[in-house]
């Protein structure tokens, strides 16, 4: 495992244990629940009569730099991270489109309310500080066809910091997970994201946002592009963007980039790059109408320049270099409090520079759904479409589609419980290359006071590949405890 996963680590117990040790009289704001609420929104959620946050109140606005878009399938492509919080999807279809729709406050966001976080005032920033400790047991630790069963133990630290501005608003988000297997080390999983979001209120038609992310992880064993010996990936994106309500339609124009970074140590432990690092830059235009209907359409287009750092990037010597575009359009949903989010088809390509190699190129489906049938109940839905690199001999990349569905419940303020099922297919273009993973998810949530909740879970990922010799099943049960301010 690199090093500086583990100083990662160590900084975050740290972090954990200091928010423990802080003074329970914080002004107690309300709970948490990952909504984007609209500055003219930000009182606190009515309380209970005890000064407890009620079980579906919120903390005046969320943080942005946690929403999750679309779907990871419950995991990440090939690699073995755990699913987002439940709430994360609250955030990302808390702004419909970009055009201003929000979620109703007493939307139930997935967690028990009883030991609703707090907070630590910093300036103008809330900081909120989680750290959750589980220990378990699987019947895979190396997920791959003949794994063995062994014990594990998983570290999971977690901090948010918010600006509480009553113009603008800035996020920052820091995860990760590092999971342990005593009894065969080599199979230890690390990862970890850094992220931060920026919205600027220019006028009350204009606003400009920026994002900027880091994320590193360990490829899956099993999977295809791991036969080359790449482990260890590193993303690093930034965007910006800019929209201007004209009235029945706003427009919003978009910039990004994103760098990949592949890196495997060999045998003298030093880590090589790979023939797959690339960025791709973007650049696209949204249209969103402004009917104030609860269904209201959006079209959008971007352009798309792909740039690997090794033009012979195999052992045949294939330019992967590429320039393509993507079209998409929708509809974005807002029924009240009940139904929420946005959901739309297109089409992307990607034109390969080394004609041996095939376009990439597919039909794209993307959405994010919550729909809330009671207080105390809240159902989302997620559907994404990616395209990744390979350095794959005659392959010319990937089409990664996922999906979930997760259904949390509230029992009471104490006592939360989840259901979730996630579903990924990916297919590479030009090499009879198929790969299916199933995950199913089950956990309870059980707040023993206002900070310490015990927490467990059970969870099923089945992968299947067209290469045989690479199927497996793997089932864990975990147990643990959470502290959170």
């Amino acid at each position: 495992m690199p090093s500086f996963p583990k100083y990662f680590l160590a900084f975050w117990l740290g972090l954990g244990a200091l928010a423990q040790a802080q003074d329970a009289g914080l002004d107690l704001r309300g709970a948490v629940i990952e909504n984007d609420v609209d500055p003219v929104l930000d009182d606190p959620a009515p309380q209970q009569a005890d000064g407890r946050a009620g079980q579906t109140s919120v903390l005046g606005r969320s943080n942005t730099a946690t929403a999750e878009r679309g779907s990871t399938g419950l995991r990440l492509g090939n690699r073995a991270t755990a699913a987002r919080p439940f709430s994360d999807r609250l955030t990302a279809v808390s702004r419909n489109g970009g055009n201003g729709t929000l979620i109703d406050q007493g939307v139930y966001a997935g967690d028990t309310t009883f030991d609703a976080p707090r907070g630590l005032r910093v300036g103008t920033f809330t900081i909120v500080p989680e750290l959750t400790i589980t220990g378990g047991w699987t019947d895979n630790q190396s997920r791959s066809a003949n794994g063995e069963s062994g014990q594990l133990y998983r570290i999971s630290p977690n901090i948010t910091a918010t600006s509480d501005w009553s113009r603008h608003q800035l996020d920052f988000a820091l995860r990760g997970t590092f999971v342990g297997y005593p009894d065969s080390s080599d199979n230890d999983d690390t990862n970890a994201t850094a992220s931060a979001r920026l919205r600027l209120d220019v006028s009350t038609r204009t606003s400009v946002t920026a994002g900027l992310a880091y994320s590193y992880s360990q490829e899956d064993s099993s999977s295809a592009e791991s036969a080359n010996g790449t482990d260890d990936v590193h993303s690093v994106s930034l965007d910006l963007g800019a929209t201007r309500d004209a009235g029945l339609v706003s427009v919003t124009a978009n910039a990004g980039v994103n760098r990949s970074i592949y890196t495997a140590d060999d045998n003298g432990g030093v880590s090589n790059s790979s023939s797959r690092d690339n960025t791709l830059y973007s650049a696209g235009l949204r249209l969103n109408g402004n009917t104030g209907s609860v269904l209201t359409p959006f079209v959008e287009g971007s352009f798309l320049w792909r740039r690997f750092d090794k033009t012979c990037s195999d052992s045949i010597c294939e330019d992967r270099n590429s320039k393509g575009y993507a079209l998409r359009g929708g509809v974005a949903i807002a029924s009240g409090p009940k139904l929420n989010g946005e959901i739309g088809a297109g089409y992307r390509i990607e034109d390969l520079d080394d004609k041996r190699l095939d376009d990439i190129a597919g039909l794209t489906v993307d959405g994010s759904l919550v729909w809330s049938p009671s207080r105390l109940t809240t159902v989302t839905a997620g559907l994404a479409t990616s395209f990744d690199t390979t350095d794959i001999d005659g392959a010319s990349g990937s089409i990664l589609y996922s999906g979930d569905l997760r259904i949390a419940h509230g029992f009471s303020d104490r006592l939360s419980g989840e259901l979730g099922l996630g579903y990924q297919m990916r297919d590479y273009q030009g090499a009879n290359i198929e790969e299916r993973t199933l995950t199913g998810q089950a956990g309870l949530t059980y707040a023993l006071s206002r900070n310490v909740a015990l927490t467990t879970q059970y969870t099923h990922r089945r992968f299947d590949s067209s290469n045989n010799a690479s199927d497996y099943t793997e089932n864990t049960i975990e147990a643990g405890v959470r502290f959170r301010h």
